[in-house]
């Protein structure tokens, strides 16, 4: 009875799956059939919208032509030789002409559209051209017309005129044949495209594109210029259009094919691969939850009996690996840990001591307090064994009261500037020990060293996603090669983990982003910046 039930069931999510199937295929033939006119139509239109907006950018280009020419036709230079052309000494004509020339040589380089211009000055009867290798035709000159544009001999021009009272010129631009051919095929979409190009009704000879074969019908788009007398026709092979309805009849036959694999397939592939893969899946779904416990367990002989036994047993084996990795890494972790926090040894407690005596000698009750004091505190931060992470507050503390201690030894012999810590930045977790080791070295390898007056300044400020603390004293005992090898060391991590590799390596267990940072300061000496990455 168990057996039927599920046989049973099957059937019935199949034909729920077919049903569904089916409906899904009669909704597709019927959006494809309504929306193959609305296709067609639209492939027209996008073609169409192409074209205006090539020739919307082509009246635009010649239209910033025809002002600039008309403002060329003013320019110093035309306007000496118009009108003081005849007062001039030899020199200065050839030299207004050249000035002239340049001008015009100068916008020729900056236009791609322009593949010559030129000005004619009626009063003087001259020819200013662009390029010295150009005569302008003979046309242009003699040619009664105004502005426009007009394709003479194999060329296409825009010509302009200024005209008043007293003068007359009139200039023109050979239009870059090149760029006209470019923004052609640009509208063109395919090879199965052609384009003519029509000017005042006449067809002009462009470029050779290709033309109607005769096997084939076209549909014509026809584009205007709206400032200009120039028209372009567009041939469309219909066999583009109509690739929509071959598309149709092959959508048919091809549901149709589909639904009957469907119905071959469906019980199939539901019985033998759905559901033993979905049983799989949902015990790899439970790994991804740490969840070993429960086996596959397949029934019957086949591949997925193989699959399933292998399975448990990559299960079993990853179970223990991911067990005895866990637990090796942790115990790493704290030992290395451990041992990184063992290495910071105090180095100053004999030399404290020994200040002590001496103030006792003087009877300064005052300092053996506060020394005494600042000693107890600094030994209780360092030998505690509760957390090994604290926050940057309490770190912050203790390397001040670290430096209130070193004052009274040095005698106020450092000037100390210690900025105040940001409020957000408080409850900032970090290692124990990051800051008052930096700071011993300070003491440890410039203060105890140098004879004059010692600096300490340490800096806290956010920049972007990390926290920065500045800590530089104004040494003079290292250059450049060793803050350079310095950096190195840090970098690469060779030598043993001491000092400042030693608080990059706690900072980086926190977070890889986190660095240290060496580099002269601005007080001469060395400079530890210490960067904490503090936003998520």
């Amino acid at each position: 009875m168990k057996k039927a039930r599920k046989v049973k069931l099957a059937y019935k999510v199949i034909g729920a799956y077919l049903l569904g199937h089916f409906i899904i295929a009669l909704s597709i033939l019927a959006i494809i059939g309504v929306g193959i006119k609305t296709i067609q139509e639209n492939f027209i239109q996008t073609y169409t919208t192409n074209a205006l907006q090539h020739i919307e950018y082509f009246d635009e280009q010649l239209l910033d032509l025809q002002e600039l020419l008309m403002y060329t036709m003013q320019s110093k230079s035309i306007l000496v030789i118009t009108n003081q052309y005849e007062q001039l000494s030899d020199y200065n004509k050839v030299s207004w002409k050249k000035q002239a020339k340049d001008d015009l040589l100068a916008i020729y380089g900056q236009y791609k559209w322009i593949d010559d211009m030129g000005i004619y000055i009626s009063e003087q009867d001259l020819w200013i051209t662009a390029l010295d290798w150009f005569r302008p035709d003979e046309a242009i000159g003699k040619l009664d017309k105004r502005e426009g544009i007009y394709f003479l001999g194999d060329t296409l021009y825009l010509l302009e005129t200024y005209e008043n009272q007293q003068e007359y010129r009139k200039g023109y631009i050979k239009i870059n044949q090149q760029e006209l051919v470019n923004l052609m095929e640009k509208m063109k979409f395919n090879e199965e495209a052609y384009i003519e190009v029509f000017l005042n009704e006449e067809q002009l000879e462009i470029s050779p594109f290709n033309r109607q074969e005769e096997n084939k019908s076209y549909r014509e788009i026809i584009v205007k210029s709206k400032l200009y007398p120039l028209e372009f026709r567009i041939y469309v092979a219909n066999q583009l259009i109509d690739f929509g309805n071959y598309f149709y009849v092959l959508s048919i036959f091809s549901l149709i094919l589909l639904c009957f694999i469907t119905i071959k397939f469906a019980k199939y592939l539901n019985a033998a691969i759905h559901r033993p893969l979905q049983h799989v899946l949902n015990h790899i779904e439970n790994m991804n939850t740490n969840n070993f416990e429960e086996e596959i367990k397949h029934e019957g002989i086949d591949e997925f009996e193989y699959v399933t036994e292998s399975f448990n047993k990559i299960k079993n084996l990853l179970e223990s690996y991911i067990k005895k990795n866990y637990e090796q890494e942790i115990n790493m972790k704290q030992m290395e840990l451990s041992h990184l926090q063992g290495q910071i040894k105090p180095h100053f407690l004999y030399n404290c001591f020994f200040n002590i005596a001496n103030m006792c000698k003087t009877y300064d009750v005052d300092k053996i307090e506060q020394m005494t004091l600042g000693l107890a505190k600094y030994y209780r931060y360092i030998t505690r064994t509760d957390h090994k992470f604290v926050k940057l507050e309490e770190e912050y503390e203790h390397m001040k009261n670290y430096v209130a201690v070193q004052q009274i030894r040095f005698e106020g012999r450092v000037e100390i500037d210690i900025d105040t810590l940001p409020e957000v930045l408080k409850s900032l977790h970090v290692p124990r020990l990051i800051l008052q080791p930096v700071v011993e070295n300070a003491y440890k390898y410039v203060f105890e060293k140098i004879e004059s007056e010692g600096k300490l300044h340490i800096r806290v400020k956010e920049q972007g996603n990390f926290m920065l603390i500045q800590i530089e004293d104004n040494g003079q005992f290292i250059g450049l090669e060793q803050i350079d090898s310095l950096r190195e060391r840090i970098q690469m991590g060779k030598e043993p983990i001491t000092g400042l590799m030693n608080i990059k390596k706690r900072l980086n267990y926190i977070n890889e982003k986190n660095d240290i940072i060496v580099d002269q300061g601005e007080l001469g000496g060395l400079a530890v910046i210490l960067k904490v990455w503090i936003k998520d």
